[in-house]
């Protein structure tokens, strides 16, 4: 399938300015997801990498990483190379991934970059967790965990850290505990974050270019609105009107879509 780029270059907020940190730490969790609330078969299974630097640190799909890096080899190519001076991405050839967020984090501030159709988001994270202790343990992975319950937007998280590993680092968002965060997820079970290995490697950690810079309210905003119209915000962005054969189909698409931890 082929799309125009469409400006993103033009609009991108790019964090690159920010100094390279590099991971002492590279954490792996086997995330599960719910695509669809109303659909149990979408549910799927990736590994995310939490990379922790001293200063820095990186929530990313490992599928992701893959494929941005060859998209942006793809996007110089067509850059380079324009058709009737128009820069096409022919993205056939890419993996894609399901899980989309990642969290850039840096100085207790949360950068989560996150897509709506085929444009990158990037907002700083308005809501931290409010932890409250649970007297419960348990062994993840070998390491002896404590409990936490918090209230992240409108859903309760459970998070297991260990005081063993005294980084105040975590999956997603869900930091700022007395130890690593070996397992969370929400009580209904749409997310899950579970540690599959834990081993010491230096990688850089760099936020993600060419993306949008916004806030969380306009964000939900527009992306409640594609999800309300799906078929005015196609028009909006490529400036034509689906086929009738494919409104059908892309409306049932966009609605599936619907599940989000925020």
């Amino acid at each position: 399938m082929k799309f125009l780029y469409l400006l993103l270059l033009c609009c991108s907020g790019l964090l690159s300015a920010q100094k390279v940190d590099s991971s002492f730490i590279e954490c792996k969790y086997l995330t599960t997801f719910l695509i669809d609330t109303a659909n149990i078969n979408t549910l799927k299974k990736e590994l995310v990498s939490l990379k922790i630097g001293k200063n820095y640190s990186l929530f990313r799909s490992d599928i992701k990483e893959k494929a941005d890096s060859l998209a942006n080899a793809e996007i110089d190519k067509s850059i380079s190379n324009p058709t009737n001076g128009i820069a096409v991405i022919n993205t056939g050839n890419l993996v894609h991934a399901k899980y989309i967020p990642e969290v850039y984090y840096m100085s207790g501030m949360a950068i989560i970059y996150d897509k709506i159709l085929n444009v990158t988001y990037n907002y700083e994270a308005q809501e931290k967790a409010k932890w409250d202790f649970v007297n419960e343990t348990k062994i993840i992975q070998g390491y002896t965990c404590k409990k936490a319950v918090g209230k992240y937007h409108h859903k309760t998280i459970i998070a297991w850290y260990t005081k063993e590993i005294p980084i105040s680092e975590g999956p997603y968002t869900f930091k700022n505990l007395p130890g690593l965060v070996l397992e969370a997820y929400d009580s209904k079970e749409h997310f899950h974050f579970t540690l599959e290995s834990l081993k010491r490697v230096s990688k850089p950690i760099l936020p993600l270019e060419r993306t949008v810079n916004t806030d969380y309210e306009k964000f939900a905003k527009k992306r409640a609105q594609i999800f309300n119209d799906p078929i005015g915000a196609f028009i909006g962005i490529f400036g034509k009107t689906p086929s009738k054969a494919h409104q059908e189909t892309m409306i049932k698409n966009i609605r599936s879509i619907n599940n989000y931890l925020d």
